[in-house]
């Protein structure tokens, strides 16, 4: 008997048309995926440089006003003004790279800036640029499942801040986070003496300490604040608040003195011990074990950098320092910094000095402790003072006025966020 058989010649033919589609398919979507991957990388940085145009022109615009920590408001002329021009800025920028966005907006394709506070016990002022792009992605192969264009959608976030001191404008800070196990921890007030500070505040990233016969008093609006332990809460006006986080290390950073620069002064500790004037300048002192100031000291626009070894003021000399202010600075010399005690020198500084002595600008020494024991009527200094450890105590009624154009101020700056 004859059988019918099937032939099953052309089946291999079938197979590869499917796998063949099946393949230029991946293809078309490898293809489709690149081109809208590189489109977003050009759209994210072309907002990306949107918001930093804005930003810089801001930044800019803030150091051309003259606005600073202390006299920054979001509703003030300047802020307004200035956010003004970054938005144009913003506009101008994406139109020079194919988008078009426009001014202040919630939405997509728009450029959006917010000024406010952040509280972390000590305020962190900012402006907050966003910039908003959306793009379509033409595709070759992607439109047969999908019924439109692949839609992108970028943002790009940069924070600016103002011109600012150093640990957000507080006059005492005291960075050593331990408790109040050891008595000179922190910041301590102790003794006699009434302390006032006007125009900034009191800071302990751990113990605040105060006892003894004393009133330590804080101006409005600034106020007193620690992060670890209080002893004597009482002494103290307003009432301490507790903080939950420690100052980050980048609020009181600085440019290094440079003191290989050849028109710094470099003398030894003896030297300065004999001096009665400093010119305006860097003065750079290689102390040994330790100076002790013992006369009359007089030096305008000066920046005087302890390389090593202690400093003691004693109760009878006159010092009349005064830093560089912020324009014009005497280079190589830094503006706002009077006295600085680098990280490499954790010295053991004493400044008692006569009833009339001044201290005009930051006196900075982030491993170094600092002592103001004074016996006079009056202690004064327009400055702050930022050390590892501070400590007030003595007979001597201790003012502290805190000024912008006295002490160091970080210039304005900018971040990209995201």
């Amino acid at each position: 008997m004859k059988r019918n058989r099937t032939s099953e010649k052309g089946q291999a033919i079938v197979f590869l048309v499917v796998g063949l589609v099946v393949f230029l398919g991946f293809v078309g979507l490898a293809i489709d995926g690149g081109r809208a991957y590189s489109d977003r990388r050009y759209a994210q940085n072309a907002a990306d440089t949107a918001a930093l145009a804005a930003a810089g022109t801001i930044a800019l615009e803030l150091e051309n006003r003259f606005v600073t920590y202390n006299t920054f408001n979001c509703n003030g002329a300047d802020i307004i003004a200035a956010e003004g021009v970054g938005v144009a800025a913003a506009i101008s920028r994406a139109d020079a790279n194919g988008f078009t966005i426009t001014g202040p907006t919630s939405n997509w394709n728009g450029v959006e800036i917010d000024c406010g506070d952040r509280d972390y016990g000590y305020t962190e002022k900012l402006i907050t640029v966003t910039v908003r792009i959306e793009d379509t992605t033409e595709t070759a192969f992607a439109h047969l499942f999908f019924p439109s264009a692949l839609e992108i959608r970028t943002e790009a976030v940069t924070w600016v801040r103002p011109p600012q001191p150093l640990a957000f404008g507080n006059a005492i800070v005291a960075l050593n986070p331990d408790g109040c196990s050891g008595q000179s921890n922190g910041a301590g007030f102790h003794g006699n003496p009434d302390v006032y500070v006007d125009g900034g505040g009191i800071w302990s990233n751990g113990c605040l300490r105060g006892n003894g016969n004393l009133d330590v008093v804080v101006a409005p609006p600034s106020g007193i604040h620690y992060v670890g332990e209080l002893i004597g809460g009482d002494l103290f006006s307003p009432v301490p608040q507790s903080a939950p986080y420690t100052l980050p290390p980048e609020s009181y950073d600085i440019t290094v003195p440079d003191c290989s620069h050849p028109s710094a002064h470099n003398i030894t500790g003896n030297q300065l011990e004999n001096m009665t004037t400093l010119a305006p300048g860097l003065w750079c002192v290689d102390g040994g074990k330790k100076t002790i100031l013992h006369g009359i000291l007089t030096g305008h626009d000066v920046t005087i950098v302890f390389l090593t070894g202690d400093l003691t003021i004693n109760a009878g000399a006159e010092m009349y320092l005064d830093a560089p202010e912020q324009n014009p600075d005497p280079y190589p010399a830094v503006p706002g910094i009077l006295l600085y005690f680098p990280p490499s020198n954790p010295a053991k500084v004493t400044l008692n000095g006569h009833a009339e002595s001044f201290f005009d600008g930051t006196i900075l020494g982030v491993t170094a402790d600092i002592s103001m024991l004074g016996t006079g009527n009056t202690h004064g200094t327009r400055s702050q003072i930022i050390a590892w450890n501070v400590e007030m105590g003595g007979g001597a009624e201790t003012y502290i006025n805190f000024e912008d154009n006295k002490v160091y101020e970080r210039p304005s700056s900018l971040e990209l966020a995201r």
